[in-house]
């Protein structure tokens, strides 16, 4: 028992110091992967903006659906991953795209 207490005694610092940093490299990690995650949401939202303006530069109206996207302009979701809402007001006004991760 004695010995356990010298050892802690002597080593307190470096432990303390020890589990600081294995904190805080947990909550870097844990950080980096949520800016992953957002950023691929963004990403796949982007993508989807530029192919419906595509849309609309080549046929002078914005999609009516997403089908009609992955159709004729090659347009791939990873549906495991993500829900698109695709909101359409008129062919001449800009849908509403947000994505969602599941």
């Amino acid at each position: 028992m004695r010995f356990i207490k010298v050892f802690l005694a002597d080593h307190l610092f470096g432990l303390i110091l020890f589990i600081v940093f294995f904190i805080a490299a947990l909550w870097a990690v844990s950080s980096v992967q949520t800016t992953d995650r957002e950023q691929s949401r963004r990403i796949a939202e982007d993508g989807i903006r530029r192919a419906v303006v595509s849309c609309y530069a080549i046929e002078g109206a914005y999609p009516e659906s997403l089908d009609y996207l992955k159709e004729n302009y090659g347009l791939s979701i990873d549906e495991s991953r993500y829900t698109v809402i695709y909101n359409v007001f008129a062919s001449n006004l800009m849908p509403d795209i947000t994505v969602i991760e599941k």
